[in-house]
């Protein structure tokens, strides 16, 4: 049984609060199949809570999501889970209302931007939001590099791995887990800018593993010369689809990025078609990144803000 929103202190319908991992195996009860967005992720929703002020309510098979994180993410997510949408549109414009806050939504795909449209006709203006749009792969694509178009990244491993002879490759796992934290932090002392989101990030990173088995996280920590130099983590969003959340190489092993992204997609098993490698936050570099990987399909995100209420002085 979900401790989600047990307490509520206003009249909404809605029991918002923030997740715990006691909530994780009854939020990946909630997630349709169908979803493949990173935001969807119940690891996400847990480890990403305090930085964007994430909190979550169940009613019947819905789960909600509100953001209260200004400067990116901000209003609600769309309903997840299965059962008459209107009906869950219908509990969100209720919990609005009832919080005196207004009724925005936030990472909407297109087919759910229509929907809001269909129930909700001529209630908001939609804006894309391409930081925030996630780029999928396929595990084959990513585990095997084929083709000319992936000589480059081949090119990379096989420099990394002439350079460093003695590296090596293993899976996440209580016997790794220390050597992970210790690339994510000396990854944090060798940063130009150790800003508050980057300090964010590493306390995210200390309480996945610190939830491993509650998270059901995979990834693993590349060594040279036995020291840990790159290190990812990942979960399941479905059972087809998997979300790299964090990957790090020390700076002077740069070339090590495209080495622990192979080895990680060959650890999946068949039955992952898809790997998400989340949003590029509109930062040039990080979108070049992404795109030299070549994407088989960029899921485009958007946000919906209410329209201005008609004058009254306003001729229809």
């Amino acid at each position: 049984m979900s401790t989600i929103g047990t307490q509520n202190e206003v009249s909404s319908p809605l029991h918002f609060a923030p997740p715990t991992a006691a909530d994780l195996p009854f939020l990946r009860q909630l997630i349709p199949g169908s979803c493949r967005g990173s935001d969807c992720a119940p690891a996400n929703i847990f480890l990403l809570h305090r930085k964007y002020h994430t909190t979550v309510a169940v009613h019947g098979s819905w789960l909600f999501r509100h953001f209260e994180q200004n400067e990116r993410l901000q209003g609600y997510a769309f309903p997840c889970g299965r059962g008459n949408v209107e009906e869950a549109l219908e509990l969100l414009q209720s919990d609005a209302i009832s919080r005196k806050r207004p009724l925005c939504f936030c990472l909407l795909t297109s087919e759910q931007c229509e929907i809001l449209r269909r129930y909700m006709p001529e209630r908001f203006s939609f804006a894309s939001d391409r930081g925030n749009s996630d780029y999928l792969y396929t595990r084959v694509q990513l585990a095997e590099l084929p083709g000319s178009r992936f000589h480059a990244k081949r090119n990379h491993i096989a420099q990394f791995e002439s350079m460093f002879p003695t590296h090596r490759f293993l899976p996440l796992s209580p016997a790794t887990t220390a050597d992970a934290v210790a690339v994510a932090e000396a990854w944090l002392n060798k940063a130009d800018n150790q800003s508050s989101i980057l300090r964010q990030e590493i306390a995210a990173i200390y309480e996945a593993l610190d939830n491993a088995d509650s998270l059901n996280l995979f990834g693993g920590v590349v060594y040279v010369q036995e020291e840990p130099v790159g290190m990812s983590i990942g979960s399941f969003i479905n059972p087809t689809v998997a979300d790299i959340h964090f990957e790090k190489c020390l700076p002077e092993y740069r070339r090590a990025y495209p080495f622990v992204n192979r080895e990680t997609a060959r650890l999946l098993p068949e039955s992952c078609l898809f790997i998400n490698r989340e949003e590029d936050l509109n930062h040039p570099g990080l979108r070049q990144a992404k795109l030299s990987y070549h994407p088989e399909l960029i899921l485009e995100k958007y946000s919906a803000i209410p329209c201005p209420a008609p004058s009254e002085n306003s001729h229809p």
